[in-house]
């Protein structure tokens, strides 16, 4: 497994250590971590919560049908009386409630629970009253809590029984219906007082009174010890109880047919409870939003099964920052590439959710969730941005170390494409073009002057040289002593026309930055240097050359070799670039092409022919020289040696006429073999 360096893992290190001391910070200063936790572990929750409500439970809602009662007809209001008690409109006289819960009763309901207020007197109680002492210990009624606050004044909090003559006749079996204050429901609170209900200790003289849900479980037979602290509790599925519009209940035909005069609610739990949504009992959970009563039923199975939520606490949380830090470090240090970093910052991740589901799944407990995982991602991404910035770094430092020995566009493969074929030995055959270039004069100039200053002055040239080269998009393949090499298509696709006027483009400014140094040379006193260029296009073979130690990009092949032996043609004709015939097609329009000579160099039996590029439009000379070579090929090389001979005396190219006149002259004495074509055999290279 590859190590990171050193210099790295301390940047990197640094960098987790600042994101922690961030998360930390956070964590302390605000409740963003604490609220994120919250929701996350809602999240947990709805993914792992698979069990029901009790089938022996049941819900009889007070919704909108029951208020307004426009499915009932008169017949059947006659039939009933409490029909009859809920046409004078909601709310309803308490006679309604006395008859419903005797009816259940009657039918076999263990328990009957109204998640309903009835703080004072209204009429009715008296047969309310008379049913809840006729069904001792199993009808149990809500109470109520309210805490009221006011600006710069302590809070107070009040506590609302039953009325009395409704809690007396049921033997005080009544509970609190509050929630403990939160904006989503996820606590209940076993037991309060006003003073608990305001973060206080209980008094000793003050009563404890009992939730909803505790005091239904104990008359049910559940042993529940008096506890002050908010308890998280486990929903069980949602919408997993079956509801019975209270209305249907009331009416007989609906009672018999539907509910069997009742057996469906025998040895049932029962619910009573307003789901209407004017009524204005619902509340945000973790499972979205539910009525009161529905929560009610949530809490009592959760009290009945025991099944509460332990959590981490804040000095868990808070300590799963720093390890979770340390986490993304033992990461950061044996990665093998961002890529992998990031696989295991995701794996990470998925894997504590994981384990996080299956523990509150197994356990019914929160292991710290939102507070390492913010780190972990934090962490994450403040090492990933070292990584890269560091990368970055480096990879800049690299380019521009080997952009000193290297082609540019060499170098931006090598970095940017580590995996492409210049790192393998191997080759590509394309169509390329390549430029061979040569000081002349330089040689004499090397024998006089200091070797600093000989290697001063050609790493000035070379850097006005190279700088064209890289200007009009070709390839630096090598240097050769005061020469080099240069090439087009090798490494940047485009079109043998673009690659064509890119590479006469650049001779033609190369042979112009040299003039330009020729000026300050020639004040300074130095010798004039002058250049040649051979420039062909055509096939070759591009890749690695060398061995695994040492390989160097490089193309070789026929286009090569010509290349190089037309640059050794530039002093023989006197023409500073001479470029074949593809070239000389490709680039049309980029400058001047003057057909020069038909050669045969050695080596090869093709014959190519030599174009003389350059930008002086001198029509007369060029179209003089045409026509002497004319002749020239047509074998009167009398009238040729005086036609090139005027030509010779200035114009465009004249040492190239005088190179003619000599070889017209040598025909004076050798005549050219029988089939003369014009072409002309090079025996050297």
């Amino acid at each position: 497994m590859a190590r990171t360096s050193t210099a790295r893992l301390r940047w990197q290190a640094a960098s987790i250590l600042l994101g922690v001391v961030g998360v930390l910070m956070v964590a302390v200063l605000t409740p963003l971590p604490d609220n994120w936790n919250n929701q996350l572990q809602d999240w947990l929750l709805r993914q792992t919560t698979r069990e029901a409500l009790p089938e022996n439970f049941a819900l009889v809602a007070l919704d909108e049908p029951s208020i307004q009662l426009d499915a009932v007809g008169p017949e059947e209001v006659a039939e009933s009386r409490a029909l009859q008690l809920m046409k004078g409109g909601f709310p309803w006289s308490r006679e309604v409630y006395a008859i419903l819960a005797r009816q259940l009763l009657q039918a076999g309901a263990r328990l009957v629970i109204f998640d309903m207020l009835f703080p004072s007197p209204r009429e009715g109680d008296a047969e309310f009253a008379a049913v809840l002492g006729e069904y001792p210990g199993q009808i149990v009624l809500a109470s109520n809590f309210e805490v009221v606050e006011a600006t710069g004044k302590p809070s107070i909090a009040y506590f609302y029984p039953p009325n009395p003559q409704l809690a007396a006749a049921a033997a005080n079996h009544f509970g609190f219906a509050t929630f403990p204050r939160q904006s989503i429901i996820r606590y209940l609170l076993p037991f309060a007082t006003t003073d608990s209900l305001l973060g206080n200790a209980p008094r000793p003289d003050e009563k404890a009174e009992p939730s909803l849900a505790t005091v239904s479980a104990q008359l049910l037979g559940k042993d529940i010890a008096e506890d002050f602290q908010p308890k998280r509790f486990r929903y069980s599925e949602p919408k997993s109880v079956q509801v019975f519009p209270l209305y249907e209940l009331l009416v007989p035909a609906i009672w018999k047919q539907n509910h069997r005069d009742g057996a469906v609610f025998k040895d049932r739990i029962v619910l009573i409870g307003a789901t209407a949504e004017g009524m204005k009992d619902y509340f945000v959970t973790p499972f979205g939003r539910l009525s009161g009563p529905e929560i009610q039923l949530h809490t009592l199975a959760a009290t009945l099964r025991g099944q509460w939520l332990g959590g981490s606490g804040t000095i868990l949380s808070l300590a799963s920052i720093p390890l979770a830090g340390l986490a993304v470090f033992l990461l950061a240090m044996f990665r093998r590439s961002p890529k992998w970093f990031i696989a295991g910052l995701v794996f990470g991740a998925v894997a504590w959710v994981l384990v996080s589901a299956a523990v509150l799944a197994a356990a019914s407990c929160f292991l710290p969730f939102a507070h390492p995982l913010l780190t972990w991602l934090v962490c994450g991404f403040a090492g990933l941005a070292c990584d890269v910035s560091l990368e970055r770094r480096e990879r800049g430092r690299l380019r521009g170390t080997l952009e000193r020995y290297v082609s540019k566009d060499v170098v931006k493969e090598i970095v940017d494409n580590p995996d492409s074929f210049l790192q393998t030995l191997g080759g590509q055959r394309k169509k390329i073009i390549a430029m061979f270039s040569d000081l002349k004069g330089f040689t004499s100039d090397s024998e006089k002057l200091d070797p600093t200053e000989l290697v001063a002055l050609l790493n000035e040239y070379f850097g006005e040289m190279v700088g064209v080269v890289f200007e009009r998009k070709g390839t630096l393949d090598k240097f050769m002593g005061d020469a080099f090499m240069a090439t087009w298509g090798c490494i940047r696709e485009a079109s043998p026309q673009e690659d064509a006027r890119n590479a006469i483009a650049a001779a033609l400014d190369m042979k112009d930055r040299l003039a330009a140094m020729n000026v300050s040379r020639q004040k300074r006193g130095a010798t004039l240097w002058s250049s040649g260029f051979g420039i062909c296009q055509g096939p070759a073979v591009f890749g690695n050359i060398g061995s695994q130690q040492k390989m160097e990009p490089t193309v070789i092949g026929d286009t090569v070799n010509l290349a190089s032996r037309f640059e050794g043609l530039t002093r023989m004709y006197d023409c500073g670039i001479l470029v074949d015939e593809r070239i000389a097609a490709n680039a049309r329009g980029e400058c001047e092409f003057l057909l020069v000579d038909e050669v045969r160099v050695k080596g090869r039996r093709k014959t190519e022919r030599l174009f003389f590029a350059h930008r002086e439009k001198d029509t007369a000379w060029t179209e003089s020289f045409t026509a002497a070579r004319e002749k020239y090929l047509a074998g009167d090389f009398a009238a040729a040696r005086d036609a090139f001979g005027k030509l010779a005396q200035g114009g465009l190219a004249p040492g190239l006429a005088a190179r003619f006149v000599t070889r017209c002259e040598g025909f004076f004495r050798v005549l050219p073999e029988t089939g003369w074509d014009g072409v002309w055999d090079f025996v050297d290279k």
